[in-house]
């Protein structure tokens, strides 16, 4: 089945892909991710804390680089998904409304493909909207 337009809404912890065929049509949901290991502490993730010894702090744990790989891994997923669609021609186009830093995250890791389906960017988090509130705020503020 062809879908005219696709709209990912997504975070480092979350993404709902929707479609619909016009901007007069109501958003039909089509995938849902959740990647609750983008929103632990770091030291929830880990078996053992990193930077402590039984003496005290011994340095900084990479707790950054722990939440980098977490949101490197969902941003694959996603893509992975995006590419398989692309190929598939199930999508025309494709509007990105992702927020910042995960957008360039994202981007990174969509190919070729997918790329040339997109049609618009925008870094935003719109995760919490409801479909009714994301559907008006996409008509109404990106004329999506």
């Amino acid at each position: 089945m062809l879908q005219e337009h696709w709209i990912l809404v997504a975070n480092a912890g979350q993404a709902r892909l929707w479609a619909r065929r016009s901007m007069a049509e109501p958003l039909l949901a089509l995938a849902e991710w959740v990647y609750p290991e983008a929103r632990m502490k770091a030291r929830d993730t880990e078996r053992a804390p990193l930077g402590h010894s039984e003496y005290g702090r011994a340095g900084l744990a990479p707790h950054t680089e722990l939440k980098q790989g977490h949101r490197n891994d969902f941003a694959q997923t996603l893509a992975r998904h995006l590419r398989e669609a692309a190929l598939d021609k199930r999508m025309k186009a494709l509007a990105l409304v992702v927020s910042n830093p995960f957008l360039g995250e994202l981007s990174r890791h969509l190919d070729a493909s997918v790329q040339k389906t997109v049609c618009a960017t925008h870094a935003l988090d719109w995760t919490a909207l409801k479909p009714q509130e994301l559907a008006q705020r996409l008509r109404q503020d990106l004329l999506l």
